[in-house]
C-alpha cells in the first residue's frame, strides 16, 4: 500500500530537515499524503517547538508546498498541540496532533520524553521513585487537556513509557491507561500508532501498546501510523511491521488523510 505520515517535524522546531527535503523523500518513497506537525510553541520549554516569530513562516512555505507539489503528493498543514500550549486561530490548520510531553511537578513542568536522564531526575526528585505515581500524574494531565485541545489525532498516547521506567504489566498502570483511553476516545476517536522512539533506537515496539491497541479496537476507535518523523530518512520507519501487529489485533484498516479527508484504507 501507498503511506501516508501526518506526524512529522522540520527546522521550524526540533526536525533535522527542511520542509522541501522532507517532501522530495515522501515522493521518492511513493507516499500518498505527508503531514507536517511541527511543535506549537510552549513559552517555558523552547527547545522544541516552533519560535512565535516563525510561526508564520512555516505556515507559507508548507501552504506554497502543497501548491507547487500538486499532483505528485497531497501535502497538509498540521501542527503538534501540547496540552500546555494555546492555538490562537485553529483554522489555519488541516489537522491537530493533540497530546502532552509533560507532568506537572512542584518544579514547574517537566517532561517525560527528553531523554532518560531527565525521567530518571523527574522520577525521583518529583515523584520519590514512585513510577506509577508519574504515570498517574501524565496520565491525567492528558485527560484534562484532550477536551480543551479537541484534536483530530490522539498522539503517543503512552509516551510515558518510551524509557522502560513504567512497569506495563502492573494491573494499576493498565487500569489507569484504559480509563483515560475510554474517556480520550470519546473526544477522539482516531488514535496514532508512532514509531518515533523505534526510529530513535529507544523502543522496539511502537505506541501504543497492544493492550491498549484491543482496547482501541474493542470501543471502535481507528488508528493511524505515523512515524514522529524527525528525519526524512525515518518516513516510513516499522510501517510494515505495523501492519502486522494490526492484522494481529484485528485491526483491518488504517486510516489516512486523503483528499482532504480522513479516510479508511483496508490493510
Amino acid at each position: 500500500m501507498r503511506y501516508s505520515n501526518l506526524h512529522t517535524h522540520t527546522l521550524y522546531s526540533d526536525g533535522k530537515n527542511t520542509a522541501r527535503e522532507v517532501v522530495a523523500a515522501a515522493i521518492e518513497k511513493n507516499m500518498v499524503s505527508l503531514g507536517f506537525s511541527d511543535h506549537s510553541f510552549t513559552d517555558f520549554d523552547l527547545r522544541y517547538c516552533i519560535p512565535k516569530e516563525k510561526l508564520g513562516e512555516y505556515i507559507s512555505e508548507v501552504r506554497a508546498l502543497k501548491k507547487e507539489y500538486e499532483g505528485q503528493i497531497e501535502i497538509y498543514l498540521g501542527y503538534e498541540q501540547d496540552g500546555f500550549a494555546v492555538v490562537e486561530d485553529r483554522s489555519v490548520f488541516d489537522y491537530i496532533i493533540g497530546d502532552t510531553h509533560y507532568v506537572r511537578t512542584d518544579y514547574g513542568p517537566r517532561d517525560v520524553d527528553h531523554s532518560p536522564e531527565n525521567f530518571l531526575d523527574t522520577l525521583n526528585n518529583c515523584f520519590g521513585g514512585d513510577a506509577f505515581a508519574f504515570a498517574k500524574a501524565y496520565y491525567e494531565l492528558y485527560a484534562e487537556r484532550i477536551p480543551l485541545l479537541r484534536p483530530d489525532i490522539l498522539g503517543h498516547f503512552d509516551l510515558v513509557t518510551k524509557f522502560g521506567y513504567i512497569d506495563e504489566e502492573d494491573p494499576r498502570y493498565r487500569a489507569l491507561a484504559l480509563e483515560v483511553l475510554d474517556f480520550c476516545l470519546e473526544i477522539c476517536p482516531l488514535v496514532e500508532m508512532n514509531t518515533g522512539a523505534i526510529s530513535r533506537g529507544y523502543r522496539k515496539q511502537p505506541y501504543p501498546a497492544p493492550f491498549i491497541l484491543d482496547r482501541i479496537k474493542e470501543k471502535g476507535g481507528k488508528i493511524i501510523l505515523t512515524s514522529d518523523c524527525h528525519n526524512k530518512d525515518y518516513l516510513t520507519c516499522y510501517f510494515d511491521e505495523c501492519l502486522d501487529i494490526l492484522r494481529s489485533r484485528s485491526f483491518d484498516s488504517v486510516v489516512q488523510l486523503i483528499s482532504n479527508k480522513f479516510t479508511e484504507v483496508e490493510i
